[in-house]
């Protein structure tokens, strides 16, 4: 990679969510008038919009007509935008190939477009693994099936079977947001394990007493075997009848470093080092949930936009370093809070340690339904004021790094269906 920038650079960020804004606004805010004169930064998106997907479970109850937006008013305004699919990448030749759609919307066709910097932050995708999930189902991962979830519900009768797969932050944001819109539903939701099993047990017994007084019915210890037309087949034989299934048990992540190539881990997740930089090309550097960062210093860290969005601000700091011929900086992330809305009038918000430990000090109700929202509108306004201003999303630091034993070298093309909990 080289170490200046007098012969120009160019910087592909491969996905529009919350990783990769952060890191395309921080590293064009950070070049000084002379880099900026050199470096060109583009980002690549399917459909060119960013999705708040922590909100996607508003739209399927349909408290909001969308969560998606114009990527082109996240970003600062010297980097492009280009909607497409990115559905290879060539480490050895620095380039990718990406699928764009005619003028018309029809017509695709292939381009390749070279990098010196390549920045992974493709996201996740929900688990259609279990079958019917595809075909029965309305995922909570994507505007799309967001908005075909608030149509099933809207059309529904009153007394309508609506059933939430996911014991986690989103199946129980999801399950409580329907029952308050609608309150003449009959919604059940159905965990795998126990609830929210991260959480401290006075809080999953609080969260449980709310989701009551919004007469949510919760099943746990429920495993999924299949979903069929009309109903939820579970591993021990019972059955669970709906008219609505949503589903947010599990995400994935796109299978496109796996098939590059790169290392990854048995997930698909590009697996980087301290700094994000890929193991096997260090010009490529990767943050978000499709990326696994090394246990001595992000063991703590899980899929969520609280770490998405810092492990963008990181990526673009290890890229500015490169461009400056420098030794980037071991990351350090820390976490704030565990918070979920229950609806629009309730919440509840854990404080916790760096390191994702809850702390005893927490809030529900009214209070904490503003703390989430308050929380929610930062991921926006977060990465906007980085167009201007780098660092302007903070973050604490990370727990003391950790030494740990070195893993088994990971095929350079692992695969697996299972999904990511979430």
């Amino acid at each position: 990679m080289p170490s200046s920038t007098e012969s120009g650079h160019t910087v592909l960020v491969i996905g529009g969510g919350y990783a990769g804004i952060m890191a395309a606004n921080r590293l064009r805010s950070s070049l000084t008038t002379a880099e900026a004169a050199r470096v060109r930064i583009t980002v690549i998106s399917p459909a060119g919009q960013f999705v708040e997907r922590v909100r996607l479970h508003q739209v399927a109850a349909g408290t909001l007509a969308s969560a998606a937006r114009p990527l082109r008013e996240m970003l600062h305004g010297d980097i492009e935008v280009v909607a497409g699919s990115v559905t290879g990448i060539e480490p050895s030749a620095q380039q990718v190939t990406v699928t764009v759609a005619g003028a018309d919307g029809a017509g695709a066709r292939a381009r390749v477009l070279r990098y010196d910097s390549l920045i992974y932050t493709v996201g996740s995708t929900a688990a259609l693994s279990t079958p019917g999930v595809a075909e029965h189902s309305h995922p909570l991962a994507d505007p799309e099936s967001a908005s075909r979830a608030q149509a099933a519900i809207a059309a529904g009768s009153a007394g309508q079977r609506i059933v939430v797969v996911g014991g986690g932050a989103t199946g129980v944001e999801a399950a409580s947001e329907i029952a308050e819109r609608h309150p003449d539903a009959a919604v059940t939701l159905l965990s795998a394990g126990p609830l929210l099993p991260a959480m401290r047990a006075t809080a999953q017994r609080d969260i449980r007493r709310t989701l009551g007084r919004l007469g949510v019915r919760i099943q746990e210890g429920s495993r999924v075997q299949q979903v069929q037309t009309d109903v939820v087949v579970l591993t021990d034989g019972a059955t669970v009848p709906f008219d609505v299934c949503i589903w947010a048990a599990s995400f994935d992540v796109p299978r496109l470093a796996d098939d590059s190539g790169l290392a990854t881990d048995s997930a698909g997740r590009l697996l980087v080092d301290e700094s994000l930089r890929c193991v096997d090309h260090p010009s490529i550097v990767g943050a978000g949930d499709a990326v696994r960062v090394p246990d001595s210093v992000g063991a703590h860290l899980r899929m969520s936009c609280a770490s998405a969005l810092p492990l963008g601000g990181a990526a673009a700091e290890t890229v500015l370093a490169q461009l400056r011929g420098q030794e980037p900086k071991p990351i350090s992330i820390g976490l704030v809070m565990q918070c979920l809305s229950l609806g629009r009038k309730n919440g509840y918000a854990q404080l916790v340690r760096a390191d994702d430990i809850p702390l005893r000090l927490a809030v529900g109700g009214a209070l904490a339904a503003r703390v989430k929202e308050a929380i929610v509108r930062m991921t926006v306004s977060g990465p906007l004021k980085e167009r201007s201003k780098p660092g302007s999303y903070w973050a604490p630091r990370g727990p003391r790094p950790v030494v740990v034993s070195p893993a088994p070298a990971p095929s350079p093309s692992s695969s697996s269906s299972a999904g990511v909990p979430r």
